[in-house]
């Protein structure tokens, strides 16, 4: 593959990649509002760039394995430097940019995800007098337990 090749294909990859951080924008903000049918269709346009960024991945590794002298995938940036193409040296470093981006974005809706989940098994205990808060308030059948001491409001 010439090196103009490589630079379509960087640059096609880092489309693929600001396409895929818009998706995980717009999972953000359903995540944010709870918005499960949102979520969902997110996630079946998601699927289909996760396919074409994995087919970069491998033209990009086969690109590397083909012009370097060892067929590590992780020696593009010295393949690239080593190739003293402006054009192509600029077009890496939108694709790296990119792909920063689009890790911390997928990082950070993971987080908001597990948040979410721990919020809702709280509420789920709460609800079935499993927990902390409502530990020995309530017994299953709804009644107070005999013995049990009185407590604050504050901390029922």
């Amino acid at each position: 593959m010439p090196v103009n090749q490589l630079c379509a294909l960087l640059k096609t990859a880092t489309d693929d990649c600001n396409a895929y951080i818009a998706l995980l924008d717009q999972e953000q903000q359903a995540l944010i509002k709870s918005d499960l049918v949102n979520l969902e269709k997110i996630l079946h346009e998601k699927s289909p760039l996760l396919q074409r960024l994995a087919g970069h991945d491998q033209q990009i590794a086969d690109w590397c394995q083909h012009h370097a002298d060892n067929s590590d995938p992780r020696q593009l940036k010295a393949l690239v430097v080593s190739l003293d193409e402006p054009e192509l040296q600029e077009q890496y470093g939108f694709f790296v940019t990119a792909l920063e981006l689009c890790q911390s974005a997928n990082l950070r809706n993971a987080r908001l995800m597990h948040h979410s989940q721990s919020n809702t098994q709280r509420l789920l205990d709460l609800l079935r007098n499993q927990g902390e808060t409502s530990r020995n308030l309530y017994d299953r059948q709804g009644l107070t337990p005999r013995g049990s001491t009185q407590r604050p409001i504050d901390k029922a």
